[in-house]
């Protein structure tokens, strides 16, 4: 028993030597300082300082997000409850007075700058593009398209947004300009500007213009194709009277026609381009028709307790000192809205050609000539046959101003003309300063700054 035991006690003893031989080395665990012991550090992002802070309403959020994100590439635009660089919000419903109009990027919410901004000024700027509109009607905050009827009674369908445009018909392209949409001009015909004075004018207010001149290719009576299929147009814009309009269809181009020869009709048209080119064009276009009614009402509230005997009459003569408008005519409505009396206005149709012995029998107080067509002041005051009227003789005989678009033409600066007008007619009681409403008229509605020489002999009367 004895070497029995003895072997088992040897075999247990040399089997742990092995096992404690092969065993791991045991692992050292450093000890802890108390720097180690700490809360491990966690390096925060870089914060990325915001181009311009926002205050929005809530319910704009949205649209402001998917628009400033689209212009810089992904990053977010910063709101804030006050202090803002940019105020978006819904428009102010108020009565018209002269003034700055809102940058209205949808309808009824505008972007109101609270300092000078350069990327401010730039967002802005996109978000009433073409590549604006396109990101909004993505998120569907705007139309893909809007259906519209013209003044001839045709109702089209027009995808938005217009990108291309040609307009053969000059108080259109005039109309363009004033809702802010000539930068989609492509092709024009234009008002006024075929002499030098007015193509001066012109360039300096579109330097593109010289570019744009579309006469020897579109007109009321010619429609150049293969001119039209190289500009690509998404819309023509014409007058109803056009011969062309088949041609057109069969091309597939939309086309909005015109016919404003009244100032209803006209305040029609031009809120009807507006609807063409998005919300601000829209927004642009109520401006000029609230501008056009509150020069109406200031004029009649000025005039309302004049009796019609007291009330100066007036003939407008045409490119002939003996061609009348009559009073079918917008020239017309331009007298009566001033507060004269047009002496034609029982005549129909367009110009009338008379004899100065019907002029004699009218008597006018005053007598206008238009800036076009080569009539002249002189025509009629250097002629010795006109001396027989007591508006020669007294020096009354003015011609029409203009800067391009001449202001007795059914067009948007003809709003001018009534104030112009009024004041020849009125000069005590019509407190309405032509060269300061010419001054408005063009910084809001063709972006233009009259210059000092400009301001001097626009609205001049002698």
């Amino acid at each position: 028993m004895k070497p029995t035991l003895y072997s088992l006690l040897i075999i247990l003893t040399v089997s742990a030597l092995l096992l404690a031989g092969c065993a791991p080395e045991p692992t050292l665990i450093p000890e802890l300082t108390e720097e180690a012991a700490e809360e491990p550090q966690v390096t925060e992002p870089e914060a990325v300082t915001a181009r311009f802070t926002i205050r929005a309403d809530e319910a704009l959020q949205g649209a402001v997000t998917a628009l400033y994100t689209a212009f810089f590439l992904d990053e977010l635009p910063a709101f804030v409850d006050a202090d803002a660089d940019l105020v978006v919000t819904a428009a102010a419903d108020q009565p018209f007075m002269p003034s700055e109009i809102p940058a209205t990027f949808l309808p009824g919410a505008v972007m109101l700058p609270q300092n000078e901004n350069a990327e401010v000024s730039a967002f802005i700027r996109y978000a009433l593009s073409p590549d604006g509109q396109v990101m909004l009607i993505e998120i569907g905050a705007l139309p893909a398209s809007v259906t519209l009827t013209d003044q001839a009674g045709h109702t089209t369908q027009i995808d938005q947004p217009v990108r291309r445009l040609i307009s053969s018909y000059g108080p259109a392209t005039a109309i363009v300009y004033t809702v802010g949409a000539g930068e989609t001009l492509v092709s024009a015909s234009y008002l006024g500007a075929r002499d030098p004075l007015g193509a001066a004018a012109m360039e300096r207010i579109d330097p593109r213009f010289s570019d744009l001149i579309g006469d020897d290719f579109f007109s009321q009576e010619d429609f150049n194709v293969e001119r039209a299929a190289s500009l690509d147009p998404d819309l023509i814009l014409t007058s109803a009277r056009t011969a062309w309009l088949d041609t057109a269809a069969e091309l597939g181009i939309p086309t909005i026609l015109y016919e404003a020869e009244t100032p209803e009709l006209l305040i029609e048209a031009v809120l009807l381009t507006g609807e063409l080119f998005g919300p601000n064009s829209a927004a642009r276009a109520q401006a000029w028709a609230a501008y056009y009614d509150w020069v109406q009402t200031t004029i009649q509230d000025a005039t309302a307790d004049l009796p019609d005997e007291e009330r100066p009459r007036v003939l407008f003569t045409g490119t002939q000192p003996a061609r009348v408008a009559s009073g079918d005519m917008y020239q017309t409505s331009i007298i009566e809205i001033a507060g004269g009396i047009s002496v034609s206005a029982e005549l129909t149709g367009y110009w009338n050609d008379v004899n100065l012995e019907q002029i004699a029998v009218w008597d006018p107080d005053l007598i206008i000539v238009p800036p076009y067509g080569g009539a002249t002041v002189e025509a009629i005051t250097d002629s010795p046959e006109w001396q027989i009227l007591g508006a020669v003789q007294e020096g009354q005989v003015y011609q029409m101003p203009k800067l391009v678009v001449p202001w007795d033409t059914p067009a948007p600066d003809s709003v001018l003309a009534i104030v112009w007008l009024s004041q020849l007619l009125f000069p005590d009681q019509v407190e309405l300063d032509c060269a300061e409403q010419a001054a408005y008229f063009y910084s809001i509605f063709y972006d233009y700054a009259l210059s000092v020489e400009e301001l001097d002999i626009i609205c001049l009367s002698d």
